[in-house]
């Protein structure tokens, strides 16, 4: 084990609907970066298809998971966008700002991209929260020690 194997985060799946081309992410790096205006932060490595379409997108949601979603996790973190429907395969409801929401989700936030800069070999992106909804008032699905807790 190393030193960055002891931050935990909750597990969410960053979701992008662009021209009716939905997809999402599973991320365990997500953080609030501003209390006014509420603002979130999402890392996302520079080759994964969301990245490509979060690029082309104004907007952007953070699904947090439940503890019971792991399995939705590691289908929406192993199986690229770029050869499959995700949401054929799971269901999902759309936000109001018309953003896909998995299922497994216990509360998601609402973003319009605010920016975006390189680190390694990901990309920040930084979203201003515009909507904020919680479905289900229970403890989130964790990442830490380099796994899903």
């Amino acid at each position: 084990m190393d030193a960055l194997g002891k931050l935990y985060t909750s597990t969410a799946i960053v979701t992008v609907n662009v021209d009716g081309k939905m997809n999402g992410i599973t991320v365990a790096w997500v953080t609030r970066v501003s209390w006014q205006p509420p603002m979130v932060a999402v890392s996302i490595g520079k080759t994964r298809y969301t990245r490509e379409l979060l690029d082309k997108s104004d907007s952007f949601a953070v699904c947090i998971l439940g503890k019971d979603a792991k399995e939705i996790a590691e289908y929406f973190g192993t199986v690229s966008g770029r050869t499959t429907d995700k949401f054929k395969k799971y269901s999902y409801t759309m936000s109001e700002g018309n953003l896909p929401i998995p299922e497994g989700t216990i509360a998601y936030l609402e973003c319009e991209k605010a920016g975006r800069f390189e680190a390694g070999d990901h990309i920040v992106y930084v979203g201003t929260v515009r909507r904020q909804k919680l479905l289900k008032d229970e403890q989130p699905l964790l990442f830490g020690e380099h796994r899903l807790i």
